[in-house]
């Protein structure tokens, strides 16, 4: 069975002692990181231009197919 548990740093301790008595795994990962309104408005600017530079013909944009195959 696997539980997800999101808390706090400092409950850090008390988790992992509780997961010890248990005999339990535990597997921490870090928390992630919640993009600012300035970079995701940065980062659809630079989309913006990406297409427009495409449609213009300057640029090649991978295909979604090609996309798709990287993943």
């Amino acid at each position: 069975m696997r539980i997800i548990i999101e808390t706090q740093e400092r409950h850090r301790t008390l988790f992992m002692e509780m997961a010890k008595a248990l005999k339990a795994k535990v597997q921490i990962e870090p928390e992630e990181k919640k993009q600012t309104k300035a970079a995701f408005l940065d980062k659809l600017e630079r989309s913006y231009r990406e297409a427009q530079l495409h449609a213009e013909g300057k640029i090649e944009l991978p295909t979604l197919k090609e996309f798709l195959n990287e993943l």
